[in-house]
Formats: structure tokens, sequence, C-alpha cells
């Protein structure tokens, strides 16, 4: 049985919040060459910068984009940023990635749930495997699931593979389990 891992910040250091502050072009975020970023509130007092940064989307860093390009992966894009420091400093090693690939993946008969509003409340999260195995497995090496999108989700040949480079700040967590963290 494949395993689906998503991203959390790692919370053994002060690693800072980001927040995007503009695009280029301007007001077009899903065709954006450059994302500007800055620190979000609230900002630690020494702030450790790492290989994954949390904020709206996923900023990692060259050498996490650099494993997720070793596979062949449909809908996922990285951005350019510039991500300003209260000091002023600019740093550019930060890499925005979209994901534009969405599966309705939650296996509604095992999965503890509530739908209201067009909005799914998970408490419990089980994958539908066979919708998953009807799919190739390079559109769903990393997806978002229709039933939970702020939840990027990573096969676990992807999120092992970036975890052999023993990145900073982030650790997967499994979907399913939401046990303890991979690697």
């Amino acid at each position: 049985m494949e395993n689906y891992y998503y991203i959390e910040t790692k919370m053994d250091q002060t690693y800072p919040l980001i927040k995007e502050v503009g695009y280029e072009p301007e007001d077009d975020d899903r065709n954006a060459t450059l994302v500007y970023l800055e620190f979000n509130d609230p900002i630690p007092r020494n702030p450790v910068m790492a290989d994954f940064l949390s904020g709206p989307e996923i900023y990692i860093t060259d050498k996490i984009v650099e494993v997720i390009k070793n596979f062949s992966i449909k809908g996922v894009k990285f951005i350019d940023t510039e991500l300003t420091t209260p000091k002023g400093e600019l740093i550019e090693d930060y890499f925005c990635m979209l994901v534009d690939n969405d599966i309705e993946v939650l296996d509604k008969e095992k999965s503890e749930f509530t739908y209201k509003y067009l909005v799914y409340s998970v408490s419990k999260f089980i994958l539908d495997r066979e919708v998953l195995n009807k799919i190739p497995l390079e559109e769903r090496l990393i997806f978002l699931p229709e039933e939970s999108p702020s939840k990027i989700l990573f096969h676990e040949t992807v999120a092992k593979a970036i975890m052999d480079e023993n990145p900073t700040g982030m650790e997967f967590i499994n979907i399913e389990t939401g046990g303890k963290p991979l690697g």
C-alpha cells in the first residue's frame, strides 16, 4: 500500500512564517514569474532560515526543488521569490511551489468528516485507493486533495527522496495516520 504525506514545519527551531506581498506581473498569482515575500507576524527574535518555510503556499530552497524535479511530476510549478527580511535584506534562495492537480480522493465510507456549505472538515482522512490506482503515478506523485486543499500530498517516494537530503525546517506527516513523522 502506498503512503501519502503532507509537509509540516518542524518545531525544533524558530522558523519564520512567510506572507506574500506582491507578484510580477502584478495581481496574477497563478501566472506569476516572481513572488515577493516578507516575514509574517509574529517574527521570531532570531529567525532560523530553513529549506522549508510556511505561508499561504510552500516555500522551499533549490535543494528541495531539484529533488522534486528529478521525478516526472505533472501539475507542479516553481516560481522565483524575493524575501525581504525585517532588516531590509533580500533573500532569493526560495521558490514558491504551486500544485495545480486536484484529486477527489477521500474515502467517504472510511473517513470521518462533515460537509457543510461546500467545505469539508476532515478529522480522519482515509484515501480512496480505487480512485488513486486509476490515476497514472506521475499525476499523483504530488497533488491537492479536493477535500483538504490546504494539505499538498506527496507520494512516499518523493517524500523519502526529499528527506534523504536532510532538509531543515520540515517533516512529513502521514495523511491517514497523522502520527510519527517520516524519516
